[in-house]
């Protein structure tokens, strides 16, 4: 009987006819929903651009590269033991040699260089399938005298799948640098001249078969195993081991088993996909944690405003708690009136905020179109391209977590002036 007495009074102080009461319960309200909406929005739009970074770097960069310190050849009888061990483990879905160096690329007096990484036929079927969906022109079907190119190296040499490009190795061009400086420091003009003419950098045709896009599949350039070996003059020798997995995501646990059974030779080294964007990453999990902090902060002044709501309420009802308590209301039956007041508002706020962060997060791409449009800003986004489109990623803990959290803070905000309003004195509060 009490109690539906407390939630009777509770309604009828938010819902008074006479007082601008009611016009403050709204604005609790939306601030509370608002707190819980920016809560859920950024944190989910945040999540899913770290989602989709770490999908482009592991969609783009090899898994695990095993390779001996120095950037030195791997000798063929280390390469092949340790290719036999890594393919037998669970956790890895497939392995090959591969070879990887520089190369410097000219077309009709244009130039780009591109980090090149050779294949086996092996090792070509399966990575380049991974790299499929980022193709844009030509083939990826590696051939041997040919090569794949990034989208921006392309557009460097002007140059289109069928078209020749002339190759050098980086040690090629080094090497000649070094002939040239020499030459220059020559005193005799004879010597110098016959030196000029010993410096030569051994240029090879290849065909562009096709390029990928950039922004989504690196700046990597991909040919056969046995046309790198050619252009670097690595007779059979390769770079190392390429070790893709079945899941990315434990790379790490996964190199320190393959540590503990002493699967590396000695002098070998690792270098894994999140190295390419381990500080990138970590930036923007430390940007969501302080993102975290400035919602925090949010949702606490929205339950400064439930407080506001309970203190005139206490305020404007000072007579009606004066004379509850000569009747012989006990305090917490007086306290409880303004909890649930409060806990209507953190609910129905909570419910509102949740609702509408659905509704942005389904509409964010119109919404971000609408904002464009409204701003004169470019309205295009080419389907496929990354980032195109916003991208989201909604965790349930978090918004369990924010919605109960917002609730809570609600009823907290409201304990102290409920406190406050059950302590009056009824003499006091009568007179007044």
């Amino acid at each position: 009987m009490l109690s539906n007495v407390t939630l009777f009074l509770a309604r009828r102080y938010l819902r008074a006819k006479r007082s601008f009461v009611s016009v403050i319960t709204v604005i609790s309200i939306l601030g509370v929903a608002v707190g819980v909406l920016m809560m859920i929005v950024v944190s989910s739009v945040m999540k899913g651009f770290e989602g989709e970074f770490r999908k482009v770097l592991i969609g783009s960069e090899p898994h695990i590269l095993l390779h001996p310190q120095g950037q030195k050849p791997a000798s063929t009888k280390a390469t092949a033991d340790l290719l036999a061990q890594v393919r037998a483990q669970p956790d890895v879905l497939a392995a090959s040699s591969y070879l990887r160096g520089v190369m410097y690329a000219e077309r009709e007096g244009m130039q780009s260089g591109m980090d090149v990484i050779g294949l086996p036929a092996d090792g070509a079927k399966f990575y380049m399938a991974k790299i499929a969906p980022h193709r844009l022109e030509g083939s990826l079907e590696l051939r041997h005298g040919g090569v794949v190119c990034a989208d921006y190296i392309a557009g460097q040499l002007d140059a289109h799948p069928g078209d020749k490009i002339s190759v050098y190795a980086s040690t090629n061009v080094t090497s000649a640098v070094q002939r040239f400086r020499i030459a220059s420091d020559e005193q005799d003009e004879a010597k110098r001249h016959a030196a000029y003419k010993n410096i030569k950098l051994h240029a090879r045709e290849l065909i562009l078969q096709g390029y990928t896009r950039s922004e989504t599949a690196g700046a990597y350039g991909y040919t056969t195993l046995e046309t790198a070996q050619q252009v670097f003059s690595y007779g059979d020798q390769v770079s190392g081991v390429l070790i893709e997995l079945k899941q990315p995501g434990e790379v790490k646990d996964v190199m320190k088993r393959f540590t503990a059974a002493g699967f590396l030779p000695a002098g070998w080294s690792a270098s894994l996909w999140t190295d390419a964007g381990d500080a990138r990453l970590a930036a923007m999990s430390n940007e969501r944690v302080m993102m975290w902090i400035v919602l925090l902060i949010i949702a606490v002044v929205a339950a400064f405003s439930v407080m506001n709501t309970t203190i005139t309420v206490t305020t404007q009802k000072r007579r009606e708690i004066g004379v509850l308590t000569a009747l012989g209301s006990r305090q917490s039956q007086i306290i409880g009136i303004f909890v649930a007041q409060a806990a209507f508002v953190g609910t129905l706020g909570t419910l509102t905020g949740l609702t509408l962060s659905g509704l942005v997060l389904w509409l964010r791409d119109d919404i971000r179109l609408g904002i464009a449009i409204l701003s004169g800003g470019n309205t295009d986004s080419a389907a496929g391209m990354f980032l195109s489109t916003i991208p989201a990623q909604i965790e349930p803990w978090f918004i369990l977590a924010t919605c109960l959290g917002s609730i809570t803070l609600c009823l907290l905000a409201a304990l102290p002036p409920a406190w406050l309003a059950a302590r009056v004195d009824p003499a006091v509060a009568l007179r007044d």
